[in-house]
């Protein structure tokens, strides 16, 4: 299970989940135990791996899958293909402004947003 970021509505029912491994920005949760690593260009597996991608909070981290039809970002950098374009909650806007170029830049085929349905980014 990868935290996108720790707020509340994205952690809330992990202890449900007691046998999952926690990935955050900052460590590994496994076997009872935390091990410290950077999330930025960490691989979870052969094609998936994990970017750091700050504005929303500080700590955000996106989920980027290789798959056969192209990249897929699972991410919080945007709540919905709807909006907002400008993030209520963001803690630096124009830091996640930056990391929504930078994540453009990698050529998502689609973006799993934090609170909508995926969509294909224009």
């Amino acid at each position: 299970m990868v935290f996108s970021h720790h707020h509340p509505d994205h952690t809330l029912n992990a202890a449900l989940f007691t046998e999952a491994r926690f990935h955050d920005h900052w460590a590994i949760y496994q076997d009872d135990v935390w091990i410290d690593r950077e999330a930025d260009g960490f691989e979870l597996g052969p094609s998936v791996r994990l970017r750091a991608t700050p504005g929303h909070s500080a700590e955000d981290i996106t989920t980027l899958v290789e798959t056969d039809g192209g990249l897929v970002a699972c991410t919080h950098l945007w709540w919905s293909e709807e909006g907002p374009d400008i993030d209520p909650l963001a803690a630096d806007q124009d830091l996640l402004e930056a990391s929504r170029a930078e994540l453009l830049a990698l050529g998502p085929v689609l973006v799993v947003p934090g609170h909508g349905r995926p969509f294909r980014p224009a």
